[in-house]
C-alpha cells in the first residue's frame, strides 16, 4: 500500500476517534478537522501519483484537483469535494492555529462521510491497478 494511502486511513481513523468525543471538548473539534482535511489531502495525492505523475506539494485540496482534471482522472465524488474545497482549506489551518475556530456538526458529518468514500474508491484503485 502507498505510504500516502496509508497516512489518509491513519488520518480517517484518528478523525472517528476524535469523532465520538466532540461533545467533550472543542479540541476534539479541532483535531477532527484536521483530520479528516488531511485524509481527503493525501487520498488525492495518492490518486495523482497512482496516475503517474508527482502531487502538487500544497495543501490546497482543489490543487490536487486541478492536477486529475489534467491527467483526464474522473472522480465519482469530484464535484461534492469541489463544492467542500473551500472549507476544507480552510479546516487545515484554521482548526491548527485559529482558537476561535468553529465547525458546524453537520459538516463534519458530511465531510467524514465523503472522507469515508474517498478511502473506499481509493482502496479500489489497489486492486484494479
Amino acid at each position: 500500500m502507498s505510504k500516502l494511502l496509508a497516512r489518509a486511513k491513519v488520518k480517517y481513523k484518528n478523525a472517528l476517534n476524535d469523532y465520538y468525543q466532540l461533545s467533550l471538548d472543542d479540541a476534539y473539534v479541532d483535531d477532527c478537522c484536521y483530520n479528516l482535511q488531511q485524509c481527503i489531502e493525501y487520498c488525492l495525492k495518492y490518486i495523482v501519483e497512482l496516475n503517474g505523475e508527482n502531487y502538487i506539494e500544497n495543501h490546497d485540496v482543489r490543487a490536487q484537483l486541478n492536477k486529475l482534471k489534467e491527467l483526464d482522472v474522473k472522480l465519482p465524488f469530484e464535484e461534492e469535494i469541489r463544492k467542500n474545497a473551500s472549507l476544507l482549506n480552510s479546516w487545515e489551518a484554521e482548526s491548527r492555529y485559529n482558537d476561535d475556530f468553529i465547525a458546524l456538526v453537520e459538516d463534519i458529518n458530511d465531510i467524514k462521510e465523503l472522507a469515508n468514500r474517498i478511502i473506499e474508491y481509493s482502496d479500489s484503485l489497489v486492486q484494479i491497478k
